[in-house]
């Protein structure tokens, strides 16, 4: 196959600069998260979240004690505001209880709104000095007919990923949106509200970095499955969709 053209992300590097500046103005500076960090560590947040990364592998015998994501790259990962919503009214995102293949749900504690938006600050503070930014073109929804064709391909029939994440898909036969997929990785029905796209890239060429005792495939050129980073950006945009 030859290599995906990728002209528009030429055009769209202005509007990507525009939105990467808007980011910087909306986001809070390190220096206001102080309040949010000394909640975290109050409520005992750190117990089973890792705001210090990255992390080491650990044997599969003693995976069990992980109790949760780590946080340490949270503001390179979630888009601004995002925590401050699921902090105060958290659901689920695995339909697996949490470290186990075992289905179910593991509840994570509720935070009054104001806590909520104390410790969403600080989190959006935690981030990934080592991860590129302006990886994706601001496409928004309006994907390039050959990006969305390619990242289609590789997300429904070559991975294919909703084998581990469950997605919305609609139906146009009866008109109706239904759920796909499968419960060991979390739901991606609002990756598009929740993630960073430019973190989507970046765990796909190192998962090992951000999930080291995950289970999400290792890609890249050199990998047992390789994709080569166009896809991954093109499988990055695709994703960045799901609303």
């Amino acid at each position: 196959m030859s290599p995906m053209r990728l002209r528009p992300f030429r055009a769209a590097s202005a509007l990507a600069g525009g939105v990467a500046l808007f980011s910087l103005l909306t986001e809070a500076p390190a220096w206001a998260a102080e309040r949010g960090e000394a909640i975290f560590l109050q409520k005992g947040c750190g117990g089973c979240h890792a705001p210090q990364g990255p992390e080491a592998a650990r044997p599969v015998y003693e995976r069990h004690k992980l109790k949760g994501p780590a946080l340490w790259y949270a503001g390179s990962k979630f888009q601004p505001g995002y925590l401050r919503g699921w902090l105060a009214k958290p659901k689920a995102l695995l339909g697996v209880k949490w470290g186990t293949m075992e289905k179910g749900q593991t509840p994570h504690p509720a935070l009054p709104p104001e806590d909520a938006a104390e410790v969403a600050r600080y989190l959006e503070s935690l981030k990934d000095a080592a991860m590129p930014s302006g990886a994706v073109p601001a496409w928004g929804e309006n994907l390039p007919r050959e990006v969305l064709r390619r990242a289609r391909i590789l997300f429904q029939k070559e991975q294919p990923c909703y084998a581990c994440h469950m997605v919305h898909i609609r139906k146009t036969v009866y008109r109706q949106a239904i759920e796909v997929g499968g419960f060991t990785g979390p739901h991606l029905n609002d990756a598009g509200l929740r993630l960073r796209p430019d973190f989507i890239v970046a765990l796909l060429k190192s998962p090992e970095r951000y999930n080291p005792n995950g289970r999400m495939p290792r890609y890249g050129e050199t990998a047992f499955t390789p994709i080569s980073e166009h896809d991954m950006i093109a499988l990055a945009a695709y994703i960045a969709t799901f609303k």
